[in-house]
């Protein structure tokens, strides 16, 4: 079907090109005196109205499916889909509210639907930083599928349904995750994974807030581990000079509230 609507496209295009160069005399002079239309916009208005508008549903869920298809690693004829989405385009010679309202919408929907099943699994499954490395190259290829046949406008608003179905809705249990989370990162010193957590969240508008709330109570309870070391440290130096002088046994460690 989509094969079939280009091949229709591109005959129309050319008939429509010929007939405007056929009445040339009249698309100049007597439709210019009409306040008419010309025959250029006339043929593609009627290509809108008697084909475009019948199949765009179809049209637009079957570029949809190909493009979970290629998601999923499955080759795609890119070409084909590129030449579908510039009907999209260019039928109302400019306007962009039919591949707005026609396919960007399901498409932003379908994305989110996706992803948000993706991240149910990986969820599960993967520790915090092998997560996070998934969502970065997610982000990265839907970066390249808008490269390759989406409108351009469309990049902004696709990178921010990624984000957020996979990073700000998924923020609590990606930091708070036992053994990879983000305190047990800061623990073990894991500057990489770290900087990439960083890298991802500071393009989200508030995405370092959680992030900013676990790094205070890790700095919290690493100070308050550091003075309670001290503190012990210290009575335990007193006791034992106190145990050499008096010949009597040191007293146990004194633990003191931060």
């Amino acid at each position: 079907m989509l094969r079939e609507l280009v091949q229709r496209w591109v005959n129309h295009k050319v008939l429509v090109r010929w007939l405007s160069r056929f009445f040339h005399y009249l698309d100049r002079h007597f439709e210019a005196r009409r306040s008419l239309p010309p025959l250029n916009e006339v043929g593609f208005y009627a290509f809108r109205d008697l084909v475009y508008m019948e199949v765009r549903a179809n049209a637009s869920k079957a570029v949809i499916t190909i493009v979970d298809k290629e998601r999923e690693g499955e080759q795609i004829d890119r070409s084909l889909l590129k030449n579908i989405l510039d009907i999209f385009v260019k039928i109302c010679m400019g306007d962009m509210k039919h591949y707005e309202n026609n396919f960007e919408v399901q498409m932003l929907e379908d994305t989110a639907d996706y992803y948000r099943s993706k991240a149910t699994i990986w969820i599960e499954s993967d520790s915090f930083p092998d997560y996070m490395l998934k969502a970065e190259d997610c982000l990265r290829r839907e970066k390249e599928i808008v490269s390759r046949y989406l409108h351009a406008s469309t990049e902004q608003k696709l990178v921010e349904k990624v984000q957020h179905e996979l990073l700000v809705n998924r923020a609590n249990q990606l930091l708070e995750k036992e053994h990879s989370g983000c305190r047990a990162l800061l623990r073990d010193d894991k500057v990489d994974d770290l900087s990439r957590m960083y890298r991802r969240n500071h393009k989200i508008p508030k995405g370092l807030d959680p992030v900013a709330n676990v790094f205070k109570q890790h700095i919290t309870d690493e100070g308050t581990t550091l003075v309670q070391l001290a503190e012990e440290s210290s009575c335990n130096q007193k006791n034992y000079k106190r145990f050499w002088r008096s010949g009597s046994s040191p007293c146990q460690k004194i633990h003191r509230a931060p």
